[in-house]
């Protein structure tokens, strides 16, 4: 109960911060570059409102999970509320959760408008229903999350400035790694083969839960894909919040 009260104020905090203002601003921004660009789209115009669409949606995401997800602990330092809290009954772990849990709703929420104005946008311009639709949204969701709970890793083992830098790096990092395994010269060499190998096992490989490419233009994906990729990720953020729940429990907060 505790730890729900402090998502939901977490939530309106963030809700507060004219956040939900730069929604609407995205979404008219959205619909005007989707109008701009299908005008040049020369018979690909759904696709052109899908990919531009999802993109800002995605871009959003990392922005938020990235610029907030820094400040989240230290805001609270820094304004000394983090001790009122921690001196009633209530325990680190449940606060850092009700952070996280707070900030997750603004993603979700921020996905499912962009989301699906994009998928609208993408209707209105004469593309159809796919079944891929739910699964992107989800897993761009999971992207955020990811990212987010790295910015939260950052920000309890480094300022916030460096927690930024950080956590774009391991945001361009997970993108990049897939196709650079996939290069000739890393097939060719050992050394870089294993430095690669070895990355995977610390940086998320958030490659594979871009699904923008399968719906533009192979529209269908193998489900047994689409499950593993699903389990990658949560067995992912099971492990980093095991990791930040161990930092921030015995980390000195004087």
């Amino acid at each position: 109960m505790k730890l729900l009260t402090i998502a939901k104020f977490t939530f309106l905090e963030v809700y507060r911060s004219k956040l939900m203002l730069g929604l609407v601003f995205l979404g008219f921004g959205l619909s005007l570059i989707t109008y701009v660009a299908s005008e040049f789209a020369y018979g690909a115009s759904a696709k052109v409102a899908l990919d531009v669409g999802l993109g800002i949606m995605s871009l959003s995401n990392l922005a938020i999970a990235i610029f907030i997800g820094s400040t989240l602990l230290s805001k609270e330092i820094e304004q000394r509320t983090l001790y009122m809290i921690l001196s009633r009954p209530i325990s680190r772990t449940s606060f850092l959760l009700g952070k996280i849990l707070g900030l997750s709703s603004v993603l979700l929420l921020n996905t499912l408008i962009l989301g699906i104005l994009s998928i609208f946008l993408f209707m209105q311009q004469g593309g159809t229903g796919q079944a891929l639709f739910p699964w992107v949204l989800l897993f761009s969701f999971f992207e955020a999350l990811i990212i987010l709970v790295f910015a939260v890793f950052f920000s309890l083992i480094t300022n916030v400035t460096l927690s930024v830098i950080c956590t774009f790096a391991i945001c361009v990092t997970g993108h990049a790694l897939n196709e650079t395994s996939r290069l000739i010269l890393v097939k060719l060499s050992p050394v870089l083969k294993l430095i690669i190998d070895t990355c995977f096992f610390f940086i998320p490989n958030l490659y594979k839960l871009n699904l923008k490419d399968f719906l533009l233009y192979q529209q269908t994906i193998d489900l047994n894909y689409l499950v593993m990729t699903q389990a990658y990720a949560l067995l992912y953020l099971t492990a980093m919040f095991a990791l930040i729940m161990l930092l921030f429990k015995n980390k000195n907060l004087d």
